[in-house]
């Protein structure tokens, strides 16, 4: 039997910083979300990243699912390591979220 794993939930949303009206992924900071979520595919600590359709698309809303090695580093991440985020573009909120069934978990890293 697979033991309960630790993943990390990053949501996303507009921060202060982003042009109302304007999709943050269509404003140019928002090419430093891609590089951070290309850093963490690199270093193998992205599980999955995508946009919320059950939102208002214009709202700009999505998810990260990282399997940091704790939730100290997960906010590191997601709060210092994420331009977007630092310069106000995103705004970012991480949850600890324990999965206990999945078809096939990623080894531990």
């Amino acid at each position: 039997m697979t033991r309960p794993r630790l993943w990390f939930v990053l949501h996303h949303r507009p921060g202060p910083s982003a042009e109302p009206g304007v999709r943050p992924m269509d404003q140019p900071l928002f090419a430093e979300h891609l590089a951070f979520l290309r850093r963490r595919a690199e270093d193998g600590t992205l599980v999955a990243a995508g946009p919320l359709e059950d939102t208002d698309t214009r709202e700009g809303e999505g998810i990260t699912i990282l399997a940091a090695p704790t939730l100290e580093e997960a906010h590191r991440l997601a709060e210092q390591d994420d331009e977007s985020v630092r310069s106000g573009l995103l705004a970012v909120t991480v949850r600890t979220w324990t999965v206990v069934m999945a078809p096939v978990l990623p080894p531990e890293g």
